[in-house]
């Protein structure tokens, strides 16, 4: 279990929250480093949804997310004998820096692509994140994972683990709690059928061998395309 920190104050503001996390037993902790400010997304526009937590949140807590700054880690990871995480690392020169900071786990995500929308994906830069970091750092990855095969394909380019967005948000519409223990027995099920085929036993067994760069898809105006209100259009 982890607590992601979205910045919304000054070191004291950080530190309670490290403490709260350390007096629950969570694992880890995990600073979001992606959202220095805020993207203008036209899903939101077009169905006049306006999020209450950014109508009613003081211009100052949102500054403070945009000054958090790589001392502010040293601090953290000097002061904390908890598992860090950085989440949003998009690039390797950040990712060598975090992990010279002695940051345990090196997020790699481009926040759903909710951020910078021609921005590249996560899956483009994990395998140059995973060969700078070594062995420094553990990596997470999450961007678009609906797939078991999307699990297999991640872990075999030399991530630790994924993460799992906009799907477990699928399944909780569909079905509550027990949608979302579906889905995971879905996945579970797809991704041990996917290491089968592609001939290995265990997840260890996975190479960056077993993944080849192809075009990427262009797909039509939907849910998961970078112009989802094109449909709307037509």
């Amino acid at each position: 279990l982890l607590y992601q920190l979205y910045v919304r104050g000054g070191d004291r503001f950080i530190e309670d929250h490290v403490d709260e996390a350390l007096a629950a037993g969570l694992d880890a902790f995990a600073l979001t480093v992606d959202t220095a400010v805020y993207s203008r997304r036209e899903r939101d526009i077009v169905r006049r949804f306006d999020k209450p937590w950014r109508r009613y949140v003081n211009p100052d807590s949102i500054r403070a997310q945009a000054a958090l700054n790589w001392t502010d880690v040293a601090r953290v990871r000097k002061a904390y004998d908890v598992q860090l995480i950085l989440k949003g690392i998009m690039t390797v020169e950040d990712a060598r820096i975090a992990a010279d900071h002695g940051v345990d786990v090196i997020y790699v995500s481009n926040h759903g692509g909710r951020q910078l929308d021609h921005g590249l994906g996560a899956i483009d830069v994990l395998p140059d994140i995973v060969e700078a970091v070594g062995e420094q750092c553990k990596v997470i990855v999450d961007g678009g994972i609906c797939r078991g095969t999307d699990i297999v394909k991640a872990i075999a380019l030399g991530a630790h683990a994924v993460g799992l967005g906009r799907l477990y948000c699928y399944g909780l519409a569909a079905a509550g709690p027990a949608g979302i223990a579906r889905l995971l027995e879905i996945l579970e099920d797809e991704a041990r059928s996917a290491l089968g085929l592609t001939g290995v036993a265990r997840w260890a067994d996975l190479t960056p061998n077993h993944v080849r760069t192809g075009v990427p898809l262009m797909r039509e105006a939907g849910v998961h395309s970078a112009f989802p209100l094109l449909a709307d259009l037509v």
